[in-house]
C-alpha cells in the first residue's frame, strides 16, 4: 500500500516518541515523588519578634556545626520555656535548632576553621575596637550583635549580607538569595559593626601581604644552600612551631611588660607583682571590655 509523504512523517514521529518515552523510563524506573530541584528555592523572611516560629520547621541538631551558607546564628537561652538554646538560618533556605548555645556553636566553628578569637580580640583592641569584635578568616566575616560579655549572643554572617537600611527603630538586612532580615538594632550601630569588620579584615589582609612580601625577598636574597637550610634536627628534639596569632600576641604580652618593668626601674617593689613571662593556652570566647 503506498502512503503519502505526510503520512510517512507522522508515523515516524509518532515513533520517535515513544522511543524516548522508553528511554526516559529507563533511567529512572522506580521514580515514585516528583523530581525535585537540587536547592531549596524557599525564601525567608525574618525578624526577631516572630524568629520563634521557625521552631517547629527547623532540624534539630546535636552538635551543630556553622559552615560557609549559616548567616544568622540567634540566640534563644532568654526564652526559658523553649528547650532549645539556638536557631541557624542558611542561605540555601533551611533552618537548624540546638539545645547548644550560641556559645558552643560559634567556639566549635572557629576550631573548626582554626581562627584564634583571643589573637583576634587583641589585634581588634589594637585597632579600637573594644566591644563585640567580629571573628574574620578569608572571606568569612561573622560578628557579634550585643554587648561585650560572657553570656550567649546572636551572630550574623556579613559575608552573605548585600545591604542594611532604617526601617523604623530596626535595621533591614538584604541577605544572599533574596532572604531578609529584620533586627531590632539600630542602623547606626548596624553600621559600625560592618566598618569595624571591614578594618579588621583589611588588617589582617595587609599583614598576611606583609609577611608574604617578606619572606619572597628573603627567599630571593639567597638562594643557595647553607648550615641552616641543610641542618635536620631530630624530631626527638625538634621544638614545635608556634602559630602566627600565638607569636604576635607573645610579642605583646612581652612588650606590655618590658614597658612597666621600664617605667617603674629596677628596685621597685611593684615589679614582684608582674605576671610571668608566659601566655596562657585558653581559647574561649571571653570578651570582658
Amino acid at each position: 500500500m503506498d502512503y503519502d509523504k505526510k503520512y510517512n512523517d507522522s508515523m515516524m514521529d509518532r515513533f520517535d516518541a515513544v522511543i524516548r518515552c522508553s528511554e526516559a523510563k529507563k533511567t529512572r524506573p522506580y521514580t515514585l515523588v516528583p523530581v525535585q530541584a537540587s536547592t531549596d528555592s524557599r525564601v525567608l523572611s525574618i525578624t526577631e519578634d516572630s524568629v520563634l516560629d521557625f521552631l517547629d520547621v527547623a532540624l534539630e541538631q546535636t552538635y551543630l556545626l556553622l559552615d560557609d551558607d549559616s548567616f544568622y546564628i540567634c540566640d534563644l537561652s532568654k526564652e526559658t520555656s523553649r528547650h532549645y538554646n539556638t536557631l541557624v538560618f542558611q542561605i540555601n533556605g533551611s533552618v537548624l535548632k540546638s539545645k547548644e548555645t550560641t556559645t558552643h556553636v560559634i567556639t566549635r566553628y572557629m576550631k573548626y576553621i582554626g581562627v584564634d578569637y583571643q589573637a583576634t580580640m587583641q589585634l581588634g583592641k589594637s585597632l579600637g575596637i573594644l566591644s563585640q569584635c567580629p571573628f574574620v578568616c578569608c572571606s568569612l566575616c561573622f560578628t557579634p550583635l550585643n554587648g561585650a560579655s560572657r553570656k550567649p549572643v546572636s551572630w550574623i554572617g556579613l559575608h552573605h549580607v548585600q545591604a542594611i537600611t532604617p526601617h523604623l527603630k530596626a535595621t533591614y538586612f538584604n541577605i544572599d538569595a533574596k532572604h531578609e532580615l529584620i533586627l531590632n538594632i539600630p542602623h547606626k550601630k548596624a553600621s559600625r559593626l560592618i566598618r569595624q569588620t571591614k578594618i579588621l579584615s583589611d588588617s589582617l589582609k595587609k599583614m598576611a601581604t606583609e609577611w608574604l612580601t617578606l619572606m619572597h625577598h628573603q627567599e630571593a636574597f639567597s638562594s643557595r644552600p647553607n648550615v641552616v637550610t641543610r641542618c635536620t634536627v631530630s624530631s626527638h628534639f625538634s621544638q614545635p612551631l608556634p602559630l602566627l596569632s600565638t607569636w604576635l600576641m607573645t610579642q605583646s604580652f612581652l612588650q606590655g611588660r618590658w614597658m612597666v618593668k621600664d617605667m617603674l626601674k629596677e628596685g621597685d617593689p611593684l615589679l614582684d607583682y608582674l605576671p610571668p613571662e608566659e601566655l596562657s593556652n585558653d581559647n574561649e570566647i571571653n570578651d570582658e571590655d
